[in-house]
């Protein structure tokens, strides 16, 4: 019984995805959307062919999953900045919380991540 299920992406597959999605940033950023509409659907296929015409690559994706593991790759960026600011405001005692480190690649494309973070008292 064969899964179909797709594996994990590996760390080179996610670099490459970030070189290539960092070339069509100005489009799949933009927040225009009647403007872009057309011109964003045209550069994820760019993107999905340049990811599955890659050698680094482990296994073929489809235009879905490179969104998903997009949308997954900022979700983790803003948990990231949200959870350092909560300890930031945090009273004390107890243990350090761990630091984990921010994407820079991720936050290149996507510089608003960091405006757009919630704050945790405004």
């Amino acid at each position: 019984m064969a899964s179909n299920k797709s594996r994990h992406y590996t760390p080179a597959e996610k670099n490459l995805f970030l070189q290539i999605l960092n070339k069509y940033k100005d489009i799949i950023e933009c927040k225009k959307s009647n403007v872009n509409t057309l011109r964003e659907k045209v550069a994820w296929t760019n993107i999905c062919g340049e990811f599955n015409n890659s050698s680094l690559i482990t296994q073929e994706r489809n235009i879905q999953q490179l969104k998903k593991l997009w949308t997954n790759l900022k979700q983790t960026q803003r948990d990231i900045i949200t959870k350092e600011r909560q300890a930031r405001f945090a009273t004390g005692g107890g243990p350090e919380a761990p630091s984990s480190e921010l994407d820079p690649n991720v936050a290149l494309i996507a510089p608003n991540l960091m405006a757009t973070a919630p704050t945790l008292f405004s």
